[in-house]
């Protein structure tokens, strides 16, 4: 008798982080989502400190079950004190506004995901993975260098630390086990500003979530997060394409909306060129699906 394959649990919350300037992303990247992922009829959490009440109604008036849930007052107090302490994340402290996933009491998975992102098909053979986080490789991981578990440099030309793998916090999939009381105190102590000393590279949340869950994460193949940002460097470390992947995160400063920053990204990289085309594709979709409504 042939036992019959049990379906992975699936996630009930989606969680990302926005603000008015990320508003096409956010828009683009749900839009992309909950077509390429027809499964999903659970609650979209956009955790934010900006956006107006037209700016929601916008959001309330294309999506269903969406909801702008409030930062929990210790974490904001928290960041708050961090960058106080640490003038140099003033302007991106809302980039710690994904720790808020960690800490829904939700009963299964939770799915957290960057504003920056363009899904391209079905995420769901991810949440076959085992492992309570699940996660894509960031740049050091994919290219075999790996980076420090303490303070997070990376440490090219030698073996990378056994038992810790870096991950990129853009797309996550988050079970119970990795939002439990222990695992939110420890985050929280990472923001401590003595302890943020010790960090060398120039990550945020993910530094806070490497540093605690960098021992206990399951590594995705790349294709369920393409760094688009790293493309150059990433070459073919990753073991898939822009064209072959799932997903592409636009990673660093050059968005589909930052038209500023678009010229030195086209020369830098012909893989943004050709993932930006997908991204307006996708967002000119999703003004004609406005328009008709």
């Amino acid at each position: 008798m042939t036992m019959e394959k049990s379906r992975p649990a699936l996630p009930a919350h989606i969680y990302t982080v926005t603000s008015r300037d990320y508003l096409p992303g956010t828009h683009v990247m749900l839009q992309s989502f909950l077509e390429t992922n027809p499964w999903f009829s659970g609650q979209i959490n956009i955790l934010q400190d900006d956006l107006s009440d037209s700016q929601k109604e916008e959001f309330s008036g294309f999506f269903e079950q969406i909801h702008f849930p409030d930062i929990s007052p210790d974490l904001s107090d928290a960041i708050g004190e961090l960058v106080a302490a640490q003038n140099q994340l003033a302007d991106r402290r809302r980039r710690f506004y994904s720790l808020e996933a960690f800490f829904t009491d939700a009963a299964g998975p939770v799915l957290f995901c960057d504003s920056d992102m363009l899904f391209r098909s079905d995420i769901s053979a991810m949440f076959e993975i085992p492992g309570s986080l699940v996660a894509c490789g960031d740049r050091a991981q994919i290219t075999g260098s790996g980076r420090d578990p303490v303070t997070l440099a990376e440490t090219a030309g030698s073996t990378p630390f056994a038992g810790f793998a870096s991950f990129n916090a853009g797309l996550m999939v988050i079970g119970k086990t990795s939002r439990s009381a222990d695992i939110r105190s420890a985050l929280m102590g990472e923001l401590d500003p003595e302890n943020w000393a010790a960090i060398a590279s120039d990550h945020t949340d993910q530094a806070v979530l490497n540093r605690v869950l960098g021992s206990s994460v399951s590594i995705a193949p790349a294709q369920f997060n393409y760094l688009i940002g790293h493309a150059a460097a990433l070459k073919g470390a990753a073991g898939v394409s822009a064209r072959e992947a799932k997903v592409l995160h636009f990673n660093g400063p050059a968005k589909p909306w930052a038209f500023a920053a678009h010229m030195a990204a086209a020369r830098h990289s012909a893989e943004f060129v050709w993932a930006a085309g997908q991204w307006f594709d996708s967002y000119r979709h999703h003004l004609a699906a406005r328009h008709l409504r």
